[in-house]
């Protein structure tokens, strides 16, 4: 049971967000056990290898690290510490601040309060539009009377007058 379920984590496995490289191999070495305990370790170390490459979240990291062809995990995590202190030195000391969403929320809430009551009176007076929009008093003003072009007769169109085409014609000529 746990074979399946283990196979399951192990291919969604990604180093997650402020997991360091030892970490995230340590936890991959662990569900490779788990998930196949009875193979042999060169097959363990292989799936190691790859699975630790595959979820790696640099992904220039995880394709200097795939170029190598290590053989085991310590050997991979090895180029991968190397490659990622060589790319924090050369970005400098420059941090990226962390920004909680607690932050936006409370800015959003602020903005809103003052909007509150704008947008209350804008509801307010579309359910009047939309109520007088629907009675029927508005409708019923607003329809014209339908009037034939020929015989000028009120609640037909000229397509459905019941007078003959040639009547038509002498009445149009005159």
């Amino acid at each position: 049971m746990f074979k399946k379920v283990g196979h399951a984590q192990l291919r969604s496995r990604r180093q997650r967000f402020e997991e360091t490289l030892q970490q995230y191999e340590t936890d991959i070495s662990r569900m490779i056990n788990l998930a196949y305990p009875m193979a042999p370790a060169e097959v363990i170390e292989q799936l190691s290898v790859s699975r630790f490459i595959e979820g790696l979240t640099d992904p220039e990291i995880g394709q200097l690290v795939r170029l190598a062809r290590h053989k085991t995990i310590s050997e991979a995590l090895a180029q991968a510490l190397e490659i990622e202190a060589a790319k924090q030195a050369s970005r400098g000391t420059s941090k990226v601040r962390q920004v909680n969403t607690y932050q936006y929320q409370d800015r959003e809430r602020k903005m809103l309060k003052p909007n509150k009551n704008l947008i209350d009176s804008i509801k307010d007076v579309l359910e009047k539009f939309n109520d007088g929009q629907n009675s029927e008093d508005s409708t019923t003003n607003r329809r014209r009377l339908i009037r034939c072009w020929t015989c000028s007769m009120e609640g037909q169109v000229q397509s459905r007058c019941p007078q003959p085409p040639a009547e038509q014609n002498q009445e149009n000529a005159n």
